[in-house]
């Protein structure tokens, strides 16, 4: 019995390997869902104020992240254009930083298709700007002045998902997805200045430091890292890379627990038989 259970400590650690490969391999592939008891109030404010906008309100979207953040601010840009897209808002996007444009379109490409939205019909996507002080600025009276074409050098002041569409008294609202320190220009330059409600996600070693604005009211929600995607999924009953990341981390996470438990219990039974 006692060797029989000594044989346990000389597994070869490439089963150990194998299995923790499987278990993050797994979710990646196929989004498992394991119970969320806890969604963040936070990221339960940012889907309630899209959520009750009326169809065919104006929410602009900042996408402000490079492939450096993808896995944790990608999977919830991705649900918000979804849940935009679900409630019929009209959608613009901007950007400030040069690396987000692949991941933009990455985004559009799949998710317009899901539900049938037309570019320049149902949303814009407008072309990198480097200076986001001089293009907030200038949107806060018109924002021809500024963005004349899409993405594409297509002129936008005809198309019919900027009907209606000026400066910052036409939009419901703005969500900066960001791994830079842009979201604090939207909220001094946009949200204190104009009353625009302004929601942002951002990684998870960030989201402490927007905790003032949140308590101030200057942040209408915040989305905090792959946890605050996989959230959002949640709420919004559409599991996507947040939660097949989250069950990865779980299940390596659960994993090792079971392995440090077994050797451990294993060890006091060998030790007193």
């Amino acid at each position: 019995m006692k060797e029989t259970l000594q044989k346990f400590f000389k597994i070869d650690r490439r089963w150990i390997f194998l299995l923790l490969t499987l278990a993050l391999f797994i979710p990646v592939m196929k989004p498992l869902g394991l119970p969320n008891k806890s969604i963040a109030q936070e990221t339960e404010r940012v889907y309630k104020a899209i959520d009750a906008l009326p169809p065919g309100s104006f929410l602009m979207l900042s996408l402000d992240y490079d492939p450096s953040t993808k896995p944790e601010l990608h999977p919830m840009a991705t649900a918000l254009v979804r849940h935009a897209f679900k409630k019929n808002l009209r959608v613009g996007v901007v950007t400030y930083v040069s690396g987000s444009t692949g991941l933009i379109e990455e985004i559009f490409s799949k998710v317009s298709k899901e539900y049938n939205k037309v570019d320049g019909v149902d949303y814009v996507v407008f072309p990198y700007m480097p200076n986001v002080v001089a293009a907030l600025t200038q949107m806060a009276s018109n924002m021809y002045g500024i963005y004349t074409v899409d993405r594409n050098g297509r002129d936008v002041s005809t198309m019919p998902v900027l009907n209606g569409i000026k400066n910052y008294k036409n939009m419901a609202m703005v969500v900066c997805v960001t791994g830079t320190g842009i979201m604090d220009s939207w909220v001094a330059l946009v949200g204190d200045k104009f009353n625009v409600p302004v929601a942002g996600g951002v990684t998870a070693i960030s989201q402490p430091g927007y905790g003032p604005y949140l308590q101030t009211g200057q942040l209408k929600g915040l989305l905090g890292g792959m946890k605050g995607a996989a959230e959002y999924e949640v709420l919004l009953g559409q599991p996507g890379k947040g939660t097949s990341g989250i069950d990865a981390l779980n299940l390596g996470n659960l994993l090792v627990l079971v392995l440090i438990l077994t050797s451990n219990i294993i060890l006091l039974v060998v030790k007193f038989l």
